[in-house]
């Protein structure tokens, strides 16, 4: 059964967000610098948003 564009760009979105939230918490982890810290932190929560405005 084929996805339809817009569940298959839903998929790639939250993909990006996990990726970009795993990223930000690797980092904490390591204890990044808090300036690297809060860029990833921005590109997830950036994520977020598009996947919950494609949502609707």
């Amino acid at each position: 059964m084929m996805q339809r564009p817009s569940a298959i760009a839903s998929q790639e979105q939250t993909r990006a967000a996990i990726t970009a939230m795993h990223a930000y918490f690797d980092a904490t982890a390591r204890a990044r610098p808090r300036r690297e810290r809060q860029h990833l932190a921005h590109e997830w929560l950036a994520a977020i948003r598009r996947l919950r405005t494609t949502g609707r």
